[in-house]
């Protein structure tokens, strides 16, 4: 068998088990290169080659596992929707916590595995649909991918894995049921993909018991907080697989919190098994030598670390006011001051965190000039300060004393300045993300969540239509939650809110007046949306099961309604 030369492995001699002579030479491992075709035209990754060099040679000097299979070169859709996944899916799912998840570690494995292969072939077709399927994508050639071809890798995935032995390759199953869960995700549907979500569970439940593959360590370096607990305890790495299992695991705790806030109407459920929402406890600003802050410490390194602690304290304190409904009721209903205080009171450590990372982001924010960054290109690294004044803005509407000046009460104007800060901060994050066409990359938490309170809570009604139109424009889909669905939910929402008002003035339910003035009236605050359930039913439908604080206080039962998006 004559050899192609390829560096740093023979694709003709190693995919027919031969021994190649080529493997025994040094290979320049800071050399970017490309994968020959087996026919006479080369497949080139030009754009992709920052991705694929992190995904042949990881963070460290030597890959983890050694290619066994060869891309089938000869099958040009397939090798289509892989170079769509690198170069659009994964910098999108990515994000603070699962970055390297998403960037390295599935590229990788997709050489070691032909079941994960066509996984993520099938992940970047179904992305690139859900794109196409929106009014602003429709340029988008999606006419080479369809439901038939995303279901033929789906096929051949689950067929790969047939023959996989799950007591010794655990990892590949798990891995795959993250995948094939954002893959129904996008298609909507649902049920298969909580379907999928709790096959994960199970296969993490029995690493955890099999000794051979995991090693436990505990979760946070700190001392936890005693309201929360001792925390799960992850599933260490191991040398022999090229994905974090640790990793995984925050995954899998991820979208089980999403899939549970469905059913109790807020972001978040239950966090005791995702130690991303308690890194918070332990976040400390950078400090310099001489032990200030200054624009130095704008390093990469130090964004990452701040928009994940920003990301883990917001997650945190709607958390918090989960837990506490009840309190907020009696504030909210009977103007309860005891209850109030002891509600500020008890978010104190949260506000001591918000405090630390305004501090770094004043500092990282005092020039606007790309000389006063440290790392990345400007753009990049302004996109990642934004987003942690983004997440920073949002935390001062859940915060109930006001963070800056807490002498100075929280008034309407206040609060309304921040849903409008909230909108201009996504959208310049959102044009940012529209207009790059770099490959570097810094996570950055994802916008979805900080236009979703606006969507869902702000006033007037001006404000809640621009998100949910931002929500629309820009479709991302970030595990359970899809921004046009959350957008047609805050739709509905706003509908079920102002049908008190509009039926005693004789209208319809919906029927709303054509006058700006008018179109902005606020509603009472009693008539506000108090929790919501969410049942799917099929492709796009859904029923809401909800009331107003209104009929809460009342004890009046939840009223369900049909939602289609």
């Amino acid at each position: 068998m004559k050899c192609d030369e390829t560096k740093p492995q023979c694709t003709r001699c190693t995919s027919a088990g031969y021994k190649c002579e080529e493997l025994m030479k040094p290979v320049n491992k800071n050399q970017h290169f490309t994968h020959a075709a087996t026919t006479n035209e080369a497949i080139s990754l030009d754009k992709s080659t920052t991705a694929w060099d992190v995904a042949a040679y990881g963070s460290s000097t030597q890959t983890l596992v050694e290619p066994k299979i060869a891309l089938p070169r000869t099958n040009a859709a397939e090798v289509r929707s892989y170079r769509f996944f690198l170069e659009v899916v994964a910098p999108s799912l990515a994000g603070v916590f699962d970055w390297d998840f998403w960037l390295s570690e599935i590229p990788r494995a997709c050489f070691v595995d032909r079941a994960l292969w066509h996984a993520v072939v099938g992940l970047g077709a179904a992305y690139e649909m859900y794109l196409a399927s929106s009014q602003s994508h429709r340029s988008i050639m999606a006419h080479y991918n369809s439901n038939e071809f995303v279901l033929q890798q789906s096929n051949l995935a689950i067929k790969a894995l047939v023959g996989t032995s799950l007591g010794i390759d655990k990892w590949r199953t798990l891995t795959a049921s993250v995948l094939f869960t954002h893959i129904c995700c996008l298609q909507s549907h649902h049920e298969q993909a909580f379907m999928h979500l709790s096959a994960g569970h199970k296969i993490i439940q029995a690493m955890q018991v099999d000794g051979r593959n995991k090693r436990l360590d505990p979760v946070l370096l700190h001392s936890p907080d005693p309201s929360i607990g001792e925390g799960p305890r992850m599933l260490g790495a191991s040398s022999n697989i090229p994905v974090s299992l640790t990793t995984l695991q925050v995954i899998i705790a991820n979208l089980e919190s999403h899939r549970q806030a469905l059913d109790c109407g807020g972001l978040i459920y239950e966090t005791n098994k995702n130690h991303s929402f308690n890194l918070w406890l332990s976040y400390r600003e950078p400090l310099t030598d001489l032990g200030r802050m200054n624009t130095y410490s704008a390093t990469i390194e130090n964004l990452i670390n701040g928009n994940r602690a920003a990301e883990s304290l917001f997650y945190g304190l709607i958390l918090y006011s989960q837990k506490h409904s009840d309190k907020l009721a009696a504030v909210l209903g009977k103007n309860d001051v005891s209850n109030l205080q002891a509600l500020i009171s008890g978010q104190e450590p949260y506000r001591r965190c918000y405090t630390r990372l305004r501090t770094f982001h004043g500092a990282c924010a005092i020039s606007d000039t790309p000389t006063h960054y440290a790392a990345g290109p400007y753009h990049t690294t302004t996109k990642a300060i934004l987003s942690l004044r983004l997440l920073l803005t949002t935390m001062r509407l859940l915060l109930l004393r006001n963070p800056d000046t807490p002498s100075e009460p929280i008034t309407q104007s206040y609060i309304r300045l921040q849903f409008e800060a909230i909108l201009s901060t996504a959208e310049k994050i959102l044009q940012i993300d529209n207009a790059s066409s770099t490959s570097t990359f810094i996570p950055t938490p994802s916008t979805t969540q900080p236009l979703y309170v606006v969507a869902h809570s702000a006033f007037p009604q001006s404000l809640r239509r621009r998100a949910v139109s931002l929500l629309r424009q820009y479709p991302r889909c970030d595990g359970v939650w899809d921004t046009s669905f959350s957008a047609a939910l805050a739709d509905l929402t706003m509908r079920q809110e102002r049908a008190p008002a509009t039926s005693g003035e004789g209208m319809e339910d919906g029927d709303f007046p054509s006058g700006h003035d008018d179109d902005d009236r606020e509603v009472e605050t009693l008539d506000r949306i108090y929790r919501y359930r969410v049942i799917f039913q099929g492709v796009r439908t859904a029923v809401i099961v909800s009331r107003t604080w209104r009929e809460f206080l009342a004890g009046l039962p939840e009223k369900r309604t049909l939602l289609k998006w």
